[in-house]
């Protein structure tokens, strides 16, 4: 079936108007320790959920000012989880 010529228009505004998903919008209770950066206080932070290999969720978070980077698990006590429980090598 052939497209009309405003039905890629109308997609494309579609598209626009969708949300960006929990990377730039909260999703609930934030995760202990992932409230501020540990480097420098920031509290807007880039925050991914994420499955670990052992099937653990937790979330990481990269603070846009200092660069720092940690992973806590969700249902942690705000401790950043150490690379090796990231990896799940070592």
């Amino acid at each position: 079936m052939a497209r009309r010529k405003g039905d890629a228009a109308r997609a494309r505004a579609a598209a626009q108007r969708e949300s960006l998903g929990s990377i730039s919008q909260a999703q609930g209770p934030l995760p202990p320790g992932t409230e501020a950066c540990l480097g420098c206080g920031e509290r807007r932070l880039t925050r991914i959920r994420m499955a670990l290999p052992d099937g653990r969720q937790a979330t990481f978070v990269s603070c846009p000012s200092c660069e720092v980077t940690n992973w806590f698990a969700l249902e942690g006590d705000g401790t950043p989880l150490s690379r090796a429980e990231v990896t799940g090598l070592g």
